[in-house]
This record gives C-alpha cells, structure tokens and sequence, in this order.
C-alpha cells in the first residue's frame, strides 16, 4: 500500500511539473493571429494583442496585455476599447476546434470610448459559461445563449453629470439646475457642478439570447441619485432599449424642493424624487429622456389637489 502511494505521488508530482513546464514554456503568441481573427469576425470590428500568454485563473487561463478594439473606419487613437490587462478562463477542449469557451473574464481597468458619448472606466468582472463557435458572425450571434452574473467597480462615466443631464431635460421647469446650483448648500450645488459621475460597485445577472444582452433589476448607485433599470443591448445592431427609474436621495430631494416647490410634486411615499426615464438608440448615439408625461401629469394633478385644498379650507 505504501509502495502504491508513493508511485501515485512521484507520479502526480510529474504530472504537475509537466503541465508547469508546459505553462511556462508554451507560447501562446503563436495563436494570436487566429484569435485576433476570430474576435474580428465575432464582433466586426478591428482588434489588436500585444501579448498573449496563459495563465491559472480559475483554471486554464490567457493572460492578454495590451488590447484594443475599433470601428474599421476609426484610427487606433479612437479605439472603442482598452485594456492594459485582461485574463479570461477558457475549457481547453473547444480550442481544438478553434471555438472559445468562456468560464470568466477579468479586466482590472477597462475604458469605453464610444467617440461623441462620454467615455467610461471600470473593472469588469464576468463569471459565465459562453461558446463562441466557428458560426459566421451573425448567425453566431443569433444563436448564442449564456446566462451570469457581472460585477463593476471603480466605475466612473467621464464628461457627463447623470443627474444634472436628467434634470436638464425637465424643460416644463427651465432654468431648473442653474436655480438649484445658485440657491443650494455647498455640499449639494457641487454634486450638480460636478462633470463626471461616480458609481458605486454593481453587481447585476445577465442573459444573452435572441443576439441580445438582456437584465433585469440592475441597480446602479451613486452619491446623487439610483437607478433601477431593466432592458436589452444588442450585440448585432447595437441598439440600446432600457426602461429606468432614477431616485434621488431623501436629503438631496428636500433639498431640491425647498429651492424647487414643482419638484415636490415628484416625490413618493418615501420622500424621494423620482423620475422614470428611457435609455435608448444605438450606440455611440444614446439618448437619456425623462418620460415627459409622467412628470406633467405629477404636476398638474398635485398641484390641482393642492388648489382644490386651499379652496376647501378657505370655505
């Protein structure tokens, strides 16, 4: 028994240094042409690898330094997307058959430049079990199913107030944030003067059918407002439809209405503003609307019940 056991060792410990042998001597770079190709046709879009290795992240992994990815009528400077670093674990049996199976996928920072929309960074966590097969691009994409879950930190949307842009498109109220900027605390007219917004961590499950990235329930946080959100992305036109509501935060939302009165009408039960909006077009051309009916009939309706109760009260 002991004489078996000491077999099954020496051979396990072979076994180990063979395979960190090979992780050590295997070079990767070789496939980088073949995969960049397949990301191109995968995506239609230009991609470029500086370095591709493997790794041990949670399983077999490739350790990618130096990716970007654009439009084909767009110059490197105007990549869509960057990242320094990203490891994805990967089934090694589809590579055989020059298909990529996905386990994860971690980018520590991850910038998004979609041209004339402002830019964002994040670090992007997937864990999921997605097959990119040797299907043509659309067809690929038509059939492609995968379900998982997604997390987001250090993210932060560059050039663009989420909430000041939210409330600028009120214009039943004009010159509603520059009122509010000129007549608020320091502490809250700075979050409106601010130009970026800063989120806190997201953690959201995702579904990909029918070509499109759906979710449901996605809370995103930040220190002036939350949205809950549900919709779809698509992977083939690239079309955004997503259905939101945005809520400001009980203190900032008194805030607003001892300087705003019209927006108390806005409030719920909680006290807090809200405001449902729509997220849509297709990318880099996405428009954030607030649903403009919602907001008139709020108004007109609380401010009649409050008519008809000084009429009341004075009888």
């Amino acid at each position: 028994m002991k004489k078996n056991l000491i077999i099954i060792s020496v051979l396990a410990l072979a076994l180990v240094a063979a395979a960190a042998l090979f992780m050590f001597t295997f070079d990767a770079n070789r496939y980088k042409g073949a995969l960049i190709a397949k990301l191109e046709e995968s995506m239609g879009k230009d991609v470029m690898i500086d370095n591709i290795s493997l790794g041990l992240l949670a399983g077999f992994g490739i350790e990618v330094r130096g990716i970007a990815i654009k439009d084909k009528d767009k110059t490197w400077d105007s990549a869509l997307l960057k990242a320094k670093d990203l490891s994805v674990s990967v089934k090694i049996l589809p590579l055989l058959k020059k298909d990529i199976q996905i386990r994860r996928l971690f980018v520590p920072e991850l910038v998004v430049n979609p041209g004339a929309s402002p830019s964002f960074r994040c670090s992007l966590d997937l864990n999921m079990n997605i097959l990119i097969n040797s299907l043509p691009q659309e067809d690929m994409l038509k059939t492609l199913t995968a379900a998982g879950a997604m997390k987001l930190e250090k993210a932060v949307l560059e050039d663009m107030n989420v909430l000041k842009a939210a409330l600028d498109k009120l214009n039943m109220l004009p010159g509603l944030v520059q009122k509010l900027k000129d007549n608020l605390p320091e502490k809250y007219s700075r979050l409106l003067s601010q130009n970026y917004t800063v989120f806190e961590p997201v953690n959201a499950d995702f579904e990909i059918r029918d070509g499109k990235i759906f979710f449901d329930k996605l809370l995103v946080k930040s220190d002036t407002f939350y949205l809950v959100s549900k919709g779809s992305i698509g992977m083939i036109d690239q079309r955004l439809q997503i259905s939101a509501d945005l809520f400001i935060p009980k203190d900032l939302s008194g805030a607003f209405g001892s300087i705003v009165p019209e927006l108390k009408y806005l409030t719920d039960n909680d006290g807090l503003i809200t405001i449902p909006l729509d997220i849509k077009g297709k990318i880099p051309d996405i428009s954030v609307m607030p649903d403009l009916n919602y907001v008139l009939q709020k108004l007109f309706v609380s401010k009649g019940q409050e008519l008809l109760n000084k009429f009341f009260k004075s009888r």
